[in-house]
C-alpha cells in the first residue's frame, strides 16, 4: 500500500510539472527603419567621410547594407561647401583631400530622396599627446597589461576626448570617452580598458599596439558616453535606448568633426 501511494505521488508531480509547461513565443516588433549615419571630419587629410546605412530588424544579419545615391555636403563657417562621393562600396562617402581646422564650426548636410538630415559641430583645439605605453595592472585573474595614454589637459577649458585602440591592426572594439571634470589642468595618464576582460583582450609580448587620440566635442562626448552606457546595460530602463544623436530630421547616428594624433608601440 505504501508502494502504491509513492508511486501514485510521483506520478502526480509529474503531471503537475508538466501541465506546467508552456511554450513562450517572444513577439518582437519590427521598429520603423531609420537611417544611420556616421560622418567624421578630422584635422588629417582623408579624414572626411560618411556612412549611410539603415536600421535592422533582431533576426536580421550585421552586415553594412549602405545606402546609395544620397547627396552627401559639408559646409564649414566661411560657406563653403563641399561635396563627397560613393566610394565602390556602397553607402561609404569620401573626399580625398577635404580636412578641418581646429576651433572651426562644420555643417553637414545629407538628402536621401525627399528626406534632408543635418548636424552642426565644432573642432575642438588640438590637446597634444605626449605617449603612449604599456601599464601593468594586478585584477582579479592576476597582472594584465593595458594601454596608457599621457595628455596635459588645458587648464580652465571644458575638454572631450575619445580613445581608440588597435591591436595589431584590429580595431580592439573598446569604447573609451573622457571628459576633464576631474582632470582640469592636470597631467592626465589614461588606462584603455577592452570591452571584455576575456584572453583574446589581454595584450602579449609582440603585439603592435596603436592608439588614437582624439579631441571631440561635447555633445559627441554624450553620443559615445550613451553607447557605451548602453553597450554597459547601464541606466534604469530595461529596454535599450537609442545613443543620443547630434543628426537632426530623425536619423541615428553621429556628425563628430574632431583632431587625432596617433602613437604606436610594440609589447615587450
Amino acid at each position: 500500500m505504501n508502494n502504491f501511494k509513492q508511486i501514485f505521488a510521483f506520478l502526480s508531480m509529474v503531471f503537475l510539472l508538466s501541465s506546467c509547461e508552456e511554450v513562450i513565443e517572444l513577439n518582437l516588433d519590427t521598429a520603423a527603419e531609420k537611417y544611420v549615419i556616421e560622418a567624421t571630419l578630422t584635422d588629417q587629410a582623408n579624414g572626411a567621410r560618411v556612412l549611410i546605412s539603415k536600421t535592422k530588424s533582431y533576426n536580421s544579419s550585421n552586415d553594412f547594407a549602405g545606402v546609395s545615391e544620397a547627396v552627401v555636403e559639408i559646409e564649414d563657417q566661411l560657406g563653403n561647401v563641399t561635396r563627397l562621393t560613393e566610394s565602390a562600396k556602397p553607402g561609404v562617402y569620401l573626399h580625398a583631400t577635404l580636412k578641418g581646422t581646429p576651433t572651426q564650426t562644420y555643417k553637414l548636410r545629407i538628402t536621401i530622396a525627399e528626406q534632408a538630415f543635418t548636424a552642426t559641430c565644432t573642432m575642438p583645439a588640438v590637446v597634444a599627446l605626449q605617449d603612449v605605453y604599456p601599464y601593468e595592472l594586478n585584477l582579479f585573474d592576476g597582472p594584465r597589461l593595458f594601454t596608457h595614454v599621457k595628455y596635459t589637459d588645458p587648464i580652465g577649458v571644458k575638454n572631450f576626448y575619445r580613445f581608440i585602440e588597435y591591436k595589431n591592426d584590429v580595431y580592439t572594439k573598446s569604447i573609451m570617452a573622457t571628459n576633464d571634470e576631474f582632470t582640469d589642468g592636470r597631467t592626465v595618464n589614461q588606462t584603455i580598458f577592452p570591452y571584455e576582460f576575456d584572453e583574446e583582450s589581454k595584450l602579449k609580448k609582440g603585439d603592435k599596439i596603436k592608439l588614437e587620440f582624439l579631441t571631440i566635442d561635447e555633445p559627441v562626448y554624450k553620443y559615445w558616453f550613451s553607447v557605451d552606457n548602453g553597450a554597459q546595460g547601464g541606466g534604469d530602463s530595461a529596454a535599450p535606448a537609442n545613443p543620443v544623436s547630434n543628426i537632426k530630421g530623425g536619423a541615428i547616428g553621429y556628425f563628430s568633426a574632431h583632431t587625432i594624433q596617433s602613437k604606436e608601440y610594440t609589447v615587450q
